[in-house]
């Protein structure tokens, strides 16, 4: 991992785009005291530190007919190749987020799904998946948070603290 240096100017742009998603290089450079060629810099060193890459719009699961959340614990045989095991749970239909984990479980799956027909589909190609010893899945009733973007997940006094270790 590259060593980053980013002062208190660094994460209040950070911020700025973390929350909004996208930046209006005037606004930032008017709000924080710095030129907009600083602005434009500055994202320009991020990007090519890997600190910033892409911008995706946010997308409502609910809204596009996915209304079902599911969580999967997989759990698998030693003799399996875990990254190849990974990468075949990647291509199942739905699934947004596949994570190595420790503990009892060997990975953990968040998927969006249509309806019961689509989990049942789901459910059946994970288990079919060879490697995979026994997998549980359970449904969301309700979303408390879903919070993809970084920073808005962290109080002041944290992000003061990731500003004096950066």
């Amino acid at each position: 991992m590259a060593e980053v240096n980013l002062d208190e100017k660094d994460f209040d742009i950070l911020r700025w785009l973390d929350r909004d998603g996208d930046i209006d290089v005037d606004e930032v450079s008017e709000e924080l005291g710095i030129s907009t060629s600083t602005v434009y810099y500055r994202l320009d060193k991020y990007r090519k530190q890997g600190i910033v890459s892409g911008t995706v719009s946010k997308l409502d699961a609910d809204e596009l007919g996915l209304e079902l959340t599911a969580i999967t614990e997989i759990r698998c045989d030693y003799e399996s190749e875990y990254d190849e095991l990974g990468e075949r749970l990647c291509d199942v239909s739905g699934v947004r987020t596949v994570y190595f984990v420790l503990g009892e479980q060997s990975f953990t799956l968040v998927s969006h799904l249509r309806d019961h027909d689509h989990l049942q589909e789901y459910v059946n190609r994970i288990v079919d998946i060879e490697g995979v010893d026994h997998s549980s899945t359970r449904v969301v009733l309700e979303t408390f948070k879903d919070e993809e973007r970084l920073l808005v997940n962290y109080d002041e006094n944290d992000l003061e603290a990731l500003i004096e270790g950066a």
